[in-house]
């Protein structure tokens, strides 16, 4: 199946919290005391359209699957912090697709590097983003802490020059 992406609009936000308030996004991702509503999914999309530092994109198949996001990290647009993440359709290989087709258009840019942060106990993105070409160049020891337990996260980056 194809995989394509589309910016996200104001009409997404309901969507968007449907895959963001499951469980396992929410641990895997913001944490799971995060609340997410179709409201304040709606505000984080109207700062996303307005910023010049932020890209985010739904990823498509025959449906909206997930997303894909970066924020600037630097005025030139040379260094991305990238985020994401799949609805129910986790472990097709969507997830890879999706990010090479996106990091193909950022690296045929000016790009540099992209960076991303991964929970340790996160298998599923660690092994994804290794996949890729990201490696990890650091870990945050004990740097989230949720349900009376810390949790290591792992500092990934990938340059232009080492992605395939």
């Amino acid at each position: 199946m194809t995989v394509g992406l589309r910016p996200v609009t104001l009409d997404d936000c309901d969507l968007l919290a449907g895959w963001k308030d499951q469980e396992l996004l929410r641990k895997m991702s913001t944490g799971l005391d995060t609340i997410i509503t179709g409201e304040n999914q709606r505000e984080d999309i109207e700062r996303s359209l307005q910023s010049v530092d932020e890209d985010y994109k739904l990823i498509w198949t025959d449906q909206a699957i997930g997303y894909i996001r970066i924020n600037w990290i630097d005025d030139d647009h040379k260094f991305a912090w990238l985020r994401f993440g799949l609805g129910r359709q986790r472990g097709r290989g969507y997830g890879y697709e999706a990010l090479r087709l996106y990091l193909n258009r950022l690296f045929e840019g000016e790009t540099v590097r992209v960076e991303a942060e991964v929970y340790a106990f996160n298998k599923p993105s660690l092994a994804l983003l290794t996949k890729l070409g990201f490696k990890v160049e650091g870990c945050k020891r004990k740097a989230h802490f949720e349900q009376g337990q810390y949790a290591d996260v792992y500092v990934l980056g990938l340059l232009k020059e080492e992605y395939k």
